[in-house]
């Protein structure tokens, strides 16, 4: 139990979970309509832009969560170091994002069939800018300070839609998983 900070909290969704835990949850969002059901969550949410300076002070936040938002930001260099600099010395950061190198993508390319990688922001697309791979997150994370505690995954997919799945792989083999998710 502590002060977590959502980042890209959008309607507080998560960060409900984190309350139903014990903890004291802000999140900040850059979606009005988002921060207004976040507040209605019980976060303490705040209209805002994670690729400039957080409105929150230094060493504020046991824990802040970055889930599935680094792949939609340009400038990652300043969300990290905002994370970090409203980051207790003590406290650890989740951050996860899809994984480029999933081998769900993986035998998509081998049929050549695109692994999910938007090409236009037009129909469902979901508005990824970016992609990682494990030593590109672990890297860029380094770069501001974080240390990397613990690594894992999800589920690896065997088929486009997800049907065809396995969580134990995943713990197995998690560079082959769906997604990335990191602890530092």
């Amino acid at each position: 139990a502590g002060r977590v900070l959502d980042v890209g909290c959008l309607d507080g969704t998560i960060g409900e979970l984190f309350l139903k835990q014990g903890n004291e949850v802000y999140g900040i969002d850059a979606s009005e309509p988002a921060i207004a059901k976040a507040l209605d969550r019980g976060i303490k949410a705040t209209l805002g832009n994670v690729e400039e300076r957080f409105p929150f002070d230094d060493d504020f936040f046991d824990a802040v969560f970055a889930g599935e938002i680094i792949e939609h930001i340009f400038d990652i260099d300043k969300m990290l170091s905002e994370m970090h600099r409203v980051l207790k010395p003590d406290g650890f950061a989740i951050v996860t994002t899809p994984n480029l190198a999933a081998l769900g993508r993986r035998l998509m390319l081998m049929l050549n069939r695109n692994p999910h990688i938007e090409i236009s922001f037009k129909g469902d697309a979901a508005g990824h800018i970016r992609y990682f791979v494990k030593s590109e997150l672990f890297r860029i994370m380094r770069v501001h300070g974080f240390h990397i505690e613990l690594f894992c995954s999800d589920v690896v997919n065997f088929n486009s839609s997800g049907s065809l799945r396995s969580a134990a792989l995943a713990r197995l083999f998690p560079t082959l998983g769906k997604s990335l998710i990191v602890k530092a």
